[in-house]
């Protein structure tokens, strides 16, 4: 018997849900499809923000560094660097830009771009607008900096001359990361000079110079050559000449003033004087039962008195009582580093501190000295701007490890040969004005050279130049002489660990960086 047919038939099919998967499924696919697209369109559109603001940072960098003086200028140039820089797809469409001056030396950039989107368009009717925005600070201050190190003979204690020569090497890296994002070219410029009891320049590169003695005309040269009826000129190229031997190239503190002026080399006093560490007398013959240390060639007269011994001229022609170097013959004391001049070649300065070497007694003042004269612009290398040019800094950071010393010896000469000449020459001068005399004790002497240090620290602050100090390791004396020397309070670093020579001098890039080339 059949059952009746249900009396609602539409009702059943209604209430039927065999296949409802299948037609959300279908349902959902256009919204699904729209939103992959739309993330796909999403994604494009912040890749192609990501690369607008780059390469709207490097034209507005770059177009800051050119020498355009008006907003149009500057426009040309950001647009050819903004396009240079801009790598992008053909549904990306650059659409407008702008870079003009603003008030405070600042340069700044917007630029907006189009994308042409897959599925988004459907949505807000057109393409997608991308922008980006820059601002850069336009040339602050060009800075050259000296950095005058010391490598006496106390450096070689301990790890002192390794920590220096890592913080030094750090600090030419992080001026020179620092240049690279300055505005202009060539914003960080770098001089190197080591320092002991004298500083030595390339003895071939400035033989003739001008501002070299090269006949003897300074004073100096006299003070020194004696015969039995008194002085004789001496020409110290032609000395070395005679005993076969070049010039290495260290030069001595020019005659009070000028060894704390920078007044240009020209002629007499003014010129610097090649070191040439004369010939002592014969040992023990002499008549005064102590061996010199540097008696190279026998003195060639049968005179009793020492400084006539010590003085002749014509015995540098005669035999080596033993192998000339840097500490024995006329070079004796010559054995450090060669100063490096104002550079861009941060590798070369890099690999010139490597090569430092720790020998000989602390003379600040002629290691300051030099660090002017890389920065001055005046001779001996005329480097450095003239005083006063805009928009440039000159800088010096002195570290030394010790207090300012002149050897004392047991000889008539009351000391080994250095860049301050024989003590008995007078040519340091004490705070009075008068000369530092034979016999002086090691206070007398230390204080001494510390006066000239005070007025060469005074004559440099005086024409701008900052400095910084930093005193490593060093318990005895005053730390008063550095402190007084830095441009302010802290511009000076007492730095009681040499391991932390490295933060030091990272410190001090820091300000530089800061004061100088960020502002």
């Amino acid at each position: 018997m059949r059952r009746p047919a249900p009396k609602n038939g539409r009702r059943r099919f209604l209430f039927d849900k065999r296949g409802n998967v299948a037609v959300v499924a279908a349902l959902a696919m256009g919204p699904i499809c729209v939103a992959g697209l739309g993330a796909i369109d999403l994604a494009r559109a912040t890749s192609a923000k990501v690369q607008l603001q780059d390469a709207l940072d490097a034209a507005a960098l770059a177009a800051a560094r050119t020498n355009s003086t008006t907003d149009a200028q500057l426009k040309v140039a950001g647009d050819r660097f903004l396009k240079q820089n801009l790598a992008l797809s053909e549904d990306f469409v650059l659409t407008s830009s702008t870079f003009k001056f603003e008030d405070g030396g600042k340069v700044s950039a917007v630029a907006r771009l189009e994308v042409h989107p897959f599925i988004a368009g459907l949505v807000t009717g057109g393409a997608m607008a991308v922008g980006a925005s820059a601002e850069v600070v336009r040339a602050s201050v060009k800075v050259e900096i000296a950095l005058v190190l010391d490598n006496t003979g106390s450096m070689s204690e301990g790890t002192k001359l390794a920590d220096l020569k890592k913080a030094a090497k750090d600090f030419i890296t992080k001026m020179e990361e620092a240049s690279t994002k300055a505005v202009e070219p060539n914003s960080v410029k770098i001089a190197l000079v080591p320092f002991s009891n004298s500083v030595r320049i390339d003895g071939t590169t400035y033989r003739f110079s001008a501002w070299i003695d090269q006949t003897g005309t300074s004073p100096i040269n006299d003070e020194i050559f004696t015969t039995a009826s008194g002085t004789q000129h001496a020409n110290r190229f032609s000395l070395f000449t005679s005993t076969g031997q070049s010039w290495r190239g260290c030069v001595e503190m020019r005659k009070a003033p000028y060894d704390v002026q920078d007044t240009a080399p020209t002629s007499g006093t003014t010129l610097y004087t090649p070191y040439f560490a004369v010939d002592e007398p014969d040992s023990k013959t002499s008549g005064y039962g102590q061996d010199y240390q540097n008696d190279y060639v026998a003195d060639g007269t049968s005179s009793s008195n020492w400084r006539v011994r010590q003085g002749m001229t014509s015995k540098y022609g005669g035999t080596h009582k033993g192998t000339y170097n840097n500490t024995y013959g006329p070079n004796r004391g010559c054995e450090l580093q060669k100063v490096m001049r104002l550079t861009t070649d941060f590798s070369g300065l890099r690999t010139a501190i490597d090569n430092l070497n720790a020998a000989g007694n602390t003379n600040i003042p002629i290691g300051m000295a030099w660090g002017w004269n890389v920065v001055s612009p005046y001779a001996p290398f005329s480097d450095g701007v003239a005083y006063g040019t805009p928009k440039y800094k000159k800088i010096v950071v002195l570290m030394t490890d010790g207090e300012n010393t002149i050897d004392q010896r047991d000889t008539p000469n009351d000391g080994a040969y250095a860049g301050t000449g024989y003590i008995w020459q007078g040519r340091v001068l004490k705070a009075s004005g008068s000369p530092l005399a034979q016999g002086a004790s090691d206070a007398e002497r230390t204080a001494a050279l510390d006066s000239r240090l005070t007025l060469l620290c005074t004559n440099m602050k005086a024409k701008d130049v900052e400095i910084y100090t930093i005193r490593v390791e060093v318990d005895t004396g005053s730390s008063t002489l550095l402190k007084n020397c830095a441009t302010a309070p802290d511009y000076y670093y007492d730095v009681k660990n040499s391991s932390t020579l490295t933060q030091v001098f990272q410190s001090i890039a820091g300000q530089i960086a800061a004061l100088h080339l960020s502002r």
